[in-house]
């Protein structure tokens, strides 16, 4: 077990980049990704630290690389609950990182995709982890209590105070038309838009082929030609 020092030390150094990615990337509290790593890696003391594995991410089905994950992973055992009380050790793959920050940022930008929907922004800690409880992050019947345990404990909610989450700037309707391949605070108004129509997408700034795909299907769904052009008529139908 930890020292409290350990402890201590390990939630100062992992806050920063929570508070960080959730301003970025936004929904999961700081508290929430900051709790949920001192459970997964025991502070820090972990054999997956030396991956740059703090928050217990799995390869799972999405073998793809991502924009906060570049493909590595290692196995490694594990135990998990599929019955309550009942422990089943099995050998995982668990994603690989280069550092806590990018560790960190694929956290936040895993929880942000469709198979997390059910996690909310604007609720509170208790109820951010039931959803993630929920969308099956972990089998384990005690993590969910021990992390709310853990962000009353060290006041973790401190870190949640006076940062705004990307979902909740207010971005000004683009001047520009964008299009694919298109980077910037525009980009994140259309995706901003396009989720308030439905859509889950990341709100990174970048219009890669998942906006542009949404874009088409509003597009389509909505009387207007499906270019994947977001120009003066997609944005007036956008802001109506």
């Amino acid at each position: 077990m930890a020292s409290e020092a350990i402890n201590k030390k390990f939630i100062e150094t992992i806050a920063p980049y929570a508070q960080k990615a959730y301003k970025t990337l936004g929904k999961v509290l700081p508290s929430v990704c900051i709790a949920m790593a001192c459970t997964e890696c025991g502070y820090g003391t972990a054999a997956s630290v030396l991956h740059h594995s703090y928050i217990g991410q799995k390869v799972g089905t999405g073998k793809t690389a991502t924009k906060y994950w570049g493909g590595r992973f290692f196995l490694s055992k594990t135990k998990e609950e599929y019955k309550v009380g009942s422990h089943t050790v099995i050998t995982d793959a668990f994603r690989s990182y280069d550092s806590m920050e990018q560790c960190v940022f694929n956290y936040y930008e895993l929880l942000n995709k469709n198979l997390y929907a059910r996690v909310k922004s604007g609720v509170d800690y208790r109820t951010q982890m039931q959803q993630i409880k929920l969308c099956g992050y972990m089998t384990s019947s005690t993590e969910v209590a021990t992390v709310i345990k853990i962000i009353g404990r060290y006041n973790l909610t401190k870190y949640d105070q006076g940062i705004t989450a990307a979902e909740n700037v207010v971005y000004p309707v683009p001047e520009e038309t964008i299009r694919k391949g298109m980077k910037g605070p525009g980009v994140i108004w259309l995706q901003q838009k396009l989720n308030e129509h439905g859509f889950a997408l990341l709100l990174d700034g970048e219009a890669g082929s998942k906006t542009i795909g949404a874009l088409m299907v509003y597009q389509s769904q909505n009387g207007l030609k499906p270019d994947g052009i977001c120009g003066p008529l997609t944005k007036a139908k956008l802001t109506s």
